[in-house]
């Protein structure tokens, strides 16, 4: 038999002996980063605003996975002591990485930071275990 908590209120509730501690286990700062990241990242090329839960329905494995990929390499670029740099020419997303900082981007360059790679690889986990939890 269960153990049973009273409250001075007059409510009463089992234990939460054995319960998955959802509190505990995601960390506040973290968890805004990335809604902060995601939100960043709902508007398409064409202006219009995504559903925020838009990618529940999935793309696949393969796609996040090329993603995460990219992503790792881009921090573990950052974590050695470079510069990782998103560059969009002729319509195309390409990376660059350097040892120096640039002061002044160039047009189409945006520095990548750590934060930044943290969120994309923790949204592309998520998107890879949603298809395999499917």
């Amino acid at each position: 038999m269960s153990e049973i908590r009273k409250f001075d209120g007059g409510a009463t509730r089992d234990t939460s002996n054995g319960k998955h501690d959802l509190l505990g286990f995601m960390h506040p700062l973290c968890d805004h980063s990335y809604a902060k990241y995601m939100q960043s990242h709902r508007t398409m090329p064409d202006g219009t605003l995504r559903d925020a839960d838009n990618w529940w329905t999935g793309f696949g494995k393969r796609v996040p996975l090329q993603s995460l990929t990219r992503h790792l390499e881009d921090l573990k670029v950052i974590h050695c002591g470079w510069f990782a740099y998103e560059v969009k020419r002729d319509g195309k997303v390409e990376r660059d990485y350097r040892q120096y900082s640039i002061d002044k981007l160039p047009e189409g360059y945006r520095l990548l930071t750590e934060e930044e790679c943290c969120n994309a690889i923790r949204f592309n986990v998520q998107a890879y275990l949603l298809e395999v939890l499917k």
